[in-house]
């Protein structure tokens, strides 16, 4: 229990699921942060590595940005000067790939072959991609999808916001997600990739998504998932300071489970860029 006992002794940084501050080391971090670098934040005064609750299971980060950190990391990471590329550029070289190498085409081919025929075919359905970046999943919905469904977008980096608006003619909001930002509308499909992982918060996240469905609608969350601690170095990105949490299938489908959604199917796919991401498609019981 050293390594328990060595977490206890720092900060306490609790659980996201569960609030249990007891946990023990499973990954030391080593080398560069870029996501420190960029928000200026120095890499002496923290001890970097990954834990698991000894409560829950649940693994999760002991670096903890605080909300000013994360408003200057979202305001800074999608930057030209950092990227080596325009958030155009960015754009048109993503929607450019062709479908054997687009992970957007692949979530998109297998959200709607899990979709019943009528909701993947009907006119008028609403869908909502939350955290939507430069719009790329939607511009890949809308190849599909043509003009039969209407879309909308939540991004917290204004420049992506605005960008994901003007490449897709999406409604399209620079924000942080919460529930009612547009109103009353309810939607037919909300799609979450690559969020969830990022947030203090993850079932309180959940909850307010299942507010903005309509009964019976559909949400599609992806999320890495933790088999990355096998297969990549600790060096990795994934493992740097922007993520709070990996997830393990048991216990998200639990939380989803938890907050309001019944599960349709899940599974883990390999991207072509050798990540392992899981992932749930849940409907709003």
């Amino acid at each position: 229990m050293e390594c328990a006992n060595y977490y206890r002794e720092m900060e306490s940084v609790k659980c996201p699921l569960c609030g249990s501050d007891s946990a023990t080391r499973v990954l030391n971090v080593s080398g560069p942060d870029p996501y420190l670098d960029l928000i200026g934040r120095k890499y002496e005064p923290l001890a970097r590595f990954w834990v698991r609750c000894d409560r829950c299971g649940h693994l999760h980060n002991s670096v903890r940005l605080s909300g000013e950190e994360l408003e200057t990391l979202y305001d800074r990471f999608r930057d030209e000067a950092w990227r080596k590329e325009s958030p155009d550029q960015y754009f048109d070289r993503i929607t450019s790939l062709s479908p054997d190498q687009s992970e957007n085409h692949q979530k998109v081919d297998l959200i709607l072959s899990l979709l019943d025929d009528r909701r993947a075919t009907d006119t008028g359905q609403l869908m909502i991609d939350i955290g939507c970046g430069g719009g790329v999943l939607i511009e890949t919905f809308q190849r599909r999808l043509s003009d039969t469904w209407s879309f909308f977008g939540i991004e917290p980096t204004s420049s992506f916001a605005e960008l994901a608006h003007r490449r897709t003619g999406a409604t399209v909001i620079n924000a942080n997600y919460q529930s009612s930002l547009f109103g009353e509308t309810k939607f037919d499909l909300a799609t979450c990739c690559q969020v969830l992982e990022h947030l203090s918060d993850p079932g309180d996240f959940l909850t307010q998504i299942r507010m903005d469905l309509r009964d019976g609608a559909s949400l599609y969350l992806e999320v890495p998932d933790e088999s990355d601690f096998r297969s990549l170095p600790a060096n990795h990105d994934r493992f740097m300071a922007q993520h709070v949490s990996y997830f393990g299938k048991a216990l998200l489908q639990r939380l989803l489970e938890d907050r309001g959604f019944s599960i349709e199917h899940s599974g883990v796919h390999r991207t072509v860029r050798g990540r392992n991401n899981l992932w749930f498609l849940a409907s709003a019981a």
